[in-house]
């Protein structure tokens, strides 16, 4: 017991550590680029947005500022690129008011991001007037997540005859998990197959954890919907959480079809405007008792307004300090009721919904009797344990052959924080208590095939919908030498495509392969393919820049593979950049990342790389075989330059 109790002491105070190390290693990589970066870059970068003007200031839900901002036409990127490009809904940010504005500043959240439009919310009251003048927004970190890591790490280490203690010494391969007879199930979903079917029943019957491991289009998330579907049959109080908001609103737009009564935590600008009426903010508003918070609010503006009347220095000091004490006392009324409400909404609901980073205990209470975490291989352990200290029983859902989390530090990630707890449970569990999902619902069989080889021992099975469907069968696309085909590997070997250095932005790329990349792009669009089914997708930051420099298509995404994963479309065109006489492949021989790249399509899939650096690599060669022998090896010479 003794050893047992120290190991486990050692490997928490050790997560502890490389937790601090990474949050100063976050800390440093943006602090590095602002220094780094002058105005101009950064808004290159869309890290920051400058000359905005203010269209309007409204109220938004649970009485938050929202500030509409704008960029004039005329004050467009020099590149043609929308000043928010790299920003998105839910992103913290800094907002700079015109001078001469009391505060200068105030910190919010982007509520909605739009070509050249922006409504943020701010965090704190508005100032009541704004001087003429161009605001400006920053994005920023945030310490929150950090801290409730290290909460939960410290609750876990501190644990003592409890569940929490019992699933620790689960995870730590210290005692063995339980699991009850399976018992036969009704499915609500009569359309799962049956590795799905006995996902679900295995989930069903663990009395500790279960693991779905969900290669890309298995449908993980659809088993886990089934789980807590059957799970609040039994009267079971459920949590649903991920790692980011987009996988937590998965997990909502599958559930509400269900008719449980389920509240999505979080900023409603972090959440899928669709989804908006499922978020808390939105269910507060709809209770009876808010319209007192109206009342509350609408009285405080009344006195904030009849002090302005006065003019700055014309109400005497008592007067002042009265009226400020009254708006105060006002606003913390009014924030008392909402988190009564808040408290009343989460306990009434079946279903919890939130990123684990943004789970509060203020908020939440008491624990769940199932603890459903979605994404799981994208989770660092510490962010995994934030749900888990409120679980009796917890289904991890994930791939770990897929990209893992972004691990800032290098000292971090080699003292063992990048392993994640997905990571080590699939390696203490038994056989009985995870499961493989292997029929996919996404890709043509011939994208499929070189992945399901690679990674899953060939054991992935392509449904019937989408074995075979290309796509020139979209309406209104005509089929030619590359719409009929649904993998087409293009070889720039030998073009003179050398890859480069980009200084500033410590990052490569490849202004041959960005123009090929082009014309190929703009044959899919000639032939018929609409802009929102196409994505160009590079490993690199300066090469998703050069693309976007080159390409103004509305509608077309471009972007980092690691920023795709869990997405999909119909037509993906990938620009791999490494070519040079060393034959170095740099971060591309983490296999994991191309198993995301070779997984995004549904149809057509096109990969540009050069075979003479590639081909030196055993996995890139392997990979260049399969696409001989597919039929689908095809010459940059093909698409010249004109």
């Amino acid at each position: 017991m003794v050893a047992k109790s120290a190991v486990t002491k050692e490997h928490f105070t050790r997560l502890l550590e490389l937790l601090e190390i990474e949050r100063e290693a976050e800390k440093e990589e943006n602090i590095r680029e602002i220094r780094r970066f002058p105005l101009s870059t950064r808004e290159a970068l869309g890290k920051t947005a400058t000359g905005l003007l203010l269209e309007g200031v409204e109220e938004g839900l649970g009485g938050m500022p929202l500030l509409a901002l704008y960029k004039p036409k005329n004050d467009g990127a020099e590149d043609g690129l929308s000043p928010f490009h790299a920003m998105s809904s839910g992103d913290n940010v800094l907002v700079s008011f015109p001078p001469g504005t009391e505060p200068t500043g105030a910190e919010g959240t982007l509520y909605s991001v739009e070509e050249s439009r922006t409504v943020v919310a701010l965090s704190g009251p508005s100032p009541r007037k704004f001087p003429r003048g161009a605001f400006q927004i920053d994005m920023l970190g945030s310490d929150a997540t950090y801290r409730r890591m290290k909460k939960a790490l410290s609750s876990v280490t501190e644990a003592k005859k409890s569940r929490l203690a019992e699933l620790r010494e689960i995870a730590m391969g210290q005692s063995a998990p339980a699991k009850s007879r399976a018992h036969a199930v009704a499915f609500f979903n009569e359309g799962l197959n049956e590795f799905q079917r006995q996902a679900v029943s295995r989930c069903l019957a663990a009395e500790d954890v279960a693991l779905v491991h969900g290669p890309p289009g298995t449908g993980k998330t659809t088993v886990l919907v089934e789980v807590i579907r059957q799970s609040t049959l039994r009267g079971d109080r459920i949590l649903a959480s991920a790692p980011s908001n987009i996988a937590v609103d998965n997990i909502l737009e599958k559930l509400l079809p269900a008719g449980l009564r389920v509240v999505r935590l979080g900023h409603p600008a972090r959440t899928l405007e669709s989804l908006r009426h499922s978020n808390l903010a939105a269910l507060i508003e709809e209770d009876p008792a808010y319209q007192e918070v109206r009342e509350l609010d609408a009285w405080r503006e009344r006195l904030i307004k009849r002090g302005s009347r006065f003019g700055r220095g014309q109400l005497g000091y008592d007067e002042k300090q009265r009226l400020d004490r009254e708006t105060a006392k006002l606003w913390r009324q009014a924030r008392d009721i909402e988190y009564d409400i808040s408290r009343r909404v989460i306990a009434g609901a079946q279903v919890v919904l939130a990123t684990h980073g943004g789970l509060s205990h203020k908020l939440v209470k008491g624990s769940f009797d199932l603890v459903a975490l979605d994404e799981a291989s994208q989770a660092t352990e510490p962010l995994s344990w934030i749900p888990l200290t409120m679980a009796k029983k917890a289904v991890f859902a994930g791939d770990s052959l897929q990209l893992p989390p972004t691990i800032y530090s290098k000292e971090a990630a080699a003292g063992g924080f990048a392993v994640t707890l997905f990571d080590r449970l699939k390696d203490i569990l038994p056989d009985s208590m995870q499961t493989l999902l292997r029929v996919q619902y996404r890709m043509h069989e011939a994208i499929m095939g070189f992945s399901s080889g690679e990674f899953y021992e060939g054991k992935l099975i392509a449904h019937d919908s989408v074995r075979s469907h290309t796509a020139a069968e979209l309406p209104g696309v005509e089929a030619d030498d590359l719409t009929g085909m649904p993998l087409t590997y293009v070889d720039t070997a030998g073009a003179g495509y050398e890859e480069s250095w980009n200084e500033l932005l410590e990052s490569r790329e490849n202004a041959g392969e960005a123009r090929l990349a082009m014309r190929l792009l703009n044959r899919l669009l000639a032939a018929g393919l609409e802009p929102k089914h196409l994505a160009v997708l590079t490993p690199y930051v300066a090469q998703a820049k050069l693309l976007r420099s080159l390409i103004n298509v509305p509608g077309l995404e471009i972007g980092s593979i690691d920023g795709f994963q869990g997405r999909e479309k119909e037509a993906v065109i990938v620009s791999l950049v490494r070519s040079n006489p060393d034959a170095e492949v740099g971060f591309l021989s983490d296999k994991r990342r191309m198993n995301v790249a070779l997984t995004r399509s549904r149809r057509l899939l096109i990969v540009i790389g050069d075979s003479a650096t590639l081909g030196q690599n055993p996995f890139y060669a392997r990979f260049i075989d399969y696409a001989d022998q597919a039929g689908a090896h095809r010459s940059a010479y093909e698409w010249p330059e004109t």
